[in-house]
C-alpha cells in the first residue's frame, strides 16, 4: 500500500538520486519506473527547481511519483535538436558577467536574455569584478541593455560593492545565476551568503577563461525565504531555429524601427529602403546591437 504523497521542489541531483526539500529538510528520492520510461523531447526528465509528488518510504527515503507542469524552463538546444532543460520553475534569471578576466562580452547578455525570454522568465544582468575597470566604461558598455529595459547592477565579490543590493533583489524568488566559466558567480554566492562556502579557482590568466569549478545545478535555500541556483558555467549557448520572436524582444528598438521597412519580410541586411540600416547609419540605433542581432537571427556564434 502505498505512503501518503507530499509536494517538494527538487534541489540537486547526483547520478540517479534526487534530492527533494520536504518540510524543512532535503530527502533523497529515485524515479518511479514508469516515469523513466517517459518519452519526452527534453534531456533531463527531471531538474531542479520541479516541483514533483513524492511517496516516502520507511527508511526516509522517497519516490518520485509525479512532476508537475513547469512555469518557466531554463532550456537551450541539446543533442539533435532535444531540448535541454537546465532547471525548472525560476522566477529571474540573472545573467552574470564579469568586466575583465574574462572580458565582458554584451553578445552573450543578449544571447542569455533572448533564453530568458524563451523560457518565460523575467531577467536582470550583473556585471561582477568591476573593480578591476573604470565605472564608466562600464556603463558605456551596457548602455544599449539599459536604454531598453534590462536591469543591470554592478558588483565585486571582492570590495562588496553591489553585494546588498543583490542580495535584496533575489529574497523570496527562484532565482538562477548563469554567465561563463569565472565570471565569479561562485565568489558573488559565497559573498551573498558566506555560510555556502563554495569552491572558487583563480583565473587562467594567460588564456582569459574561467575554470569550471561548479559542476552541476543545485538550489541553494536563502534566508529570508527564496532560492538560488547555481549553474555550470557555459562556454557557448545556442538558440532555437524558431527564436526569431524571442530575439525580437530583446532588441525592442529595431523591432520598433522595422515597421518603416518596405518590405514585411526584412532581413535588415542586404534590402532597399530598409529602416533598420537606415537608423544605424543615422545613429539612432547602436552599430554592435544591429550587428548582435543579425548573428543571433543567422544563429551564428558569437
Amino acid at each position: 500500500m502505498r505512503s501518503s504523497v507530499d509536494t517538494g521542489l527538487v534541489t540537486r541531483a547526483e547520478g540517479a538520486l534526487l534530492w527533494v526539500a520536504l518540510d524543512g529538510r532535503e530527502v533523497p528520492c529515485v524515479l518511479r519506473g514508469r516515469l523513466k520510461k517517459k518519452q519526452l523531447r527534453v534531456t533531463s526528465l527531471v531538474v531542479v527547481g520541479d516541483e514533483v509528488e513524492v511517496s516516502l518510504l520507511p527508511d526516509g527515503q522517497g519516490v518520485i511519483e509525479d512532476v508537475k507542469p513547469r512555469r518557466t524552463e531554463l532550456v537551450r538546444p541539446g543533442f539533435r535538436g532535444y531540448a535541454h532543460v537546465t532547471a525548472a520553475n525560476l522566477d529571474l534569471l540573472v545573467v552574470v558577467q564579469s568586466a575583465r578576466q574574462p572580458a565582458f562580452q554584451r553578445s552573450l547578455v543578449e544571447r542569455f536574455l533572448v533564453t530568458a525570454a524563451r523560457g518565460g522568465m523575467k531577467a536582470i544582468v550583473v556585471v561582477n569584478k568591476c573593480d578591476l575597470e573604470e565605472e564608466s566604461l562600464i556603463r558605456s558598455w551596457v548602455a544599449p541593455l539599459t536604454g531598453n529595459g534590462v536591469e543591470v547592477l554592478l558588483t565585486s565579490a571582492t570590495t562588496g560593492q553591489g553585494v546588498e543590493e543583490l542580495r535584496g533583489r533575489l529574497q523570496g524568488l527562484i532565482s538562477c545565476l548563469a554567465g561563463k566559466s569565472g565570471v565569479g558567480k561562485s565568489s558573488l554566492l559565497n559573498a551573498m551568503f558566506p555560510g555556502l562556502n563554495l569552491r572558487t579557482r583563480p583565473i587562467a590568466e594567460w588564456k582569459d577563461k574561467g575554470q569550471h569549478v561548479t559542476s552541476a545545478s543545485r538550489l541553494f535555500p536563502l534566508p529570508g525565504g527564496g532560492y538560488l541556483a547555481d549553474t555550470p558555467g557555459v562556454k557557448s549557448l545556442g538558440l532555437f531555429e524558431d527564436a526569431a520572436e524571442d530575439i525580437g524582444g530583446v532588441f525592442p528598438e529595431i523591432v520598433e524601427a522595422a515597421g518603416g521597412c518596405k518590405f514585411r519580410d526584412c532581413s535588415h541586411t542586404h534590402e532597399p529602403s530598409c529602416a533598420v540600416k537606415a537608423a544605424v547609419e543615422e545613429g539612432a540605433i547602436d552599430e554592435a546591437r544591429y550587428k548582435s542581432y543579425v548573428r543571433l537571427r543567422r544563429r551564428d556564434d558569437p
